[in-house]
């Protein structure tokens, strides 16, 4: 349906030329850098809670559905890594201690009903979060990479509307 094994080309064919043509205002901007950091790590944290819905069995009959929000999860941490070396021409690392911290809090398993919930509220936060992002963009390329996560997520919030109406309503 989706094609989550392409190479966006994003990365590789605008990597050459940004360094040369970086956007400088971006790049300089720290808040900026801390808000696509934190952006990562709510998306690391969503593709988990979407892997942890999967392992559900109340919710087999919605596998394919949680399946897809899971790879679009995988597809957009990409997305924020090639747009953070776009601009700022660095590659993120993986922050080993917050991934520990998060497993302990994983440790707690809440219930399908409120992990529902609690994914559709942070997907819905998270559409006005990166329509502000795509907005703040001056580049083409970087419009796409949030416009893309922006439909992703909306498309998020109407399956889990969905599916919490379905399973709890």
């Amino acid at each position: 349906m989706y094609p989550y094994n392409r190479n966006t080309q994003l990365y590789h064919s605008r990597a050459k030329e940004t360094q040369a043509e970086k956007p400088s205002l971006l790049a300089q901007d720290k808040r900026l850098e801390e808000l696509l950091s934190l952006a990562r790590t709510e998306a690391a944290e969503t593709t988990r809670k979407f892997e942890t819905l999967l392992d559900r069995a109340e919710l087999s009959e919605a596998e394919q559905i949680l399946r897809t929000m899971y790879l679009d999860g995988k597809k957009h941490l990409r997305l924020l890594q090639e747009v953070i070396f776009l601009i700022f021409d660095t590659t993120p690392q993986e922050n080993k201690a917050c991934e520990t911290a998060e497993t302990e809090e994983a440790a707690e398993v809440p219930d399908t009903c409120a992990l529902l919930e609690e994914l559709l509220l942070a997907e819905m936060d998270d559409i006005s979060f990166y329509r502000a992002l795509l907005f703040a963009m001056t580049e083409a390329d970087l419009r796409n990479a949030f416009f893309e996560i922006l439909t992703d997520k909306q498309n998020h919030t109407v399956a889990l509307s969905h599916l919490y109406a379905k399973y709890f309503g």
